[in-house]
């Protein structure tokens, strides 16, 4: 039965809990899915704003460069054809072309799972007890509980059951930390950070989602 650290409160005090009921655990980690996952998400953020113009789009090259015979070069017709400097492109790419790709909700869970699984095996997955004491927004106090644990040069991404503001605001000014909540959280963001911490009931929902 695999074991995870909990973190009970923002002094940095842990203890460790096994993890009984989870659904999220894979005997078999599955890297082809995962890599699958970060593939459909990457694309997916492509915007396809890139342009090219076409010989038709290009201007001039209206009339011919020289005559068709007699000259001992290749006859052409325009300087604008592709295969001149300054002419159009063939089968260029336009904004039109869309780059998303799929990926069916089985294999999609299958990779969250996977990754979850990689970070657990690591020991680069650390749950977060649910009431976190903090009555306003404050950098230090996650800063300081960081310090403590000595995550301090590690990718850090916190997983949130709520929108908890105060919680979400203390973690915005780290630049080695990402905050997110639960119905947010990627496969592509589980193996992007060096560490994952995640709330309790967060943990809960997900395996319910995600089993």
């Amino acid at each position: 039965m695999p074991s995870i650290t909990l973190i009970t409160d923002l002094n940095g005090n842990t203890k460790s809990v096994d993890l009984k009921n989870t659904k999220l655990i894979e005997k078999k980690i599955n890297n082809q899915v995962i890599y699958d996952s970060i593939l459909v998400a990457n694309a997916g953020e492509r915007q396809g704003t890139h342009s090219t113009l076409s010989k038709g789009e290009v201007r001039g090259g209206g009339r011919k460069p020289y005559r068709q015979k007699h000259t001992g070069r290749a006859r052409q017709g325009s300087i604008r054809n592709p295969q001149w400097v300054g002419g159009g492109v063939a089968f260029g790419v336009t904004p039109e072309k869309n780059y998303k790709l799929k990926q069916n909700s089985k294999a999609n869970k299958l990779a969250f799972r996977s990754a979850i699984t990689l970070k657990i095996n690591s020991n680069s997955l650390n749950l977060l007890v649910d009431k976190v004491d903090i009555k306003k927004p404050s950098t230090k106090s996650i800063d300081a509980l960081l310090k403590k644990l000595k995550y301090t040069n590690k990718k850090i991404l916190f997983v949130l059951n709520d929108e908890n503001d105060n919680l979400l605001k203390s973690c915005r000014n780290i630049e080695t930390v990402e905050s997110k909540l639960w119905n947010q959280v990627s496969t592509r963001d589980i193996i992007a950070s060096d560490l994952a911490i995640i709330q309790e009931d967060a943990f809960n929902k997900i395996s319910e989602v995600f089993a």
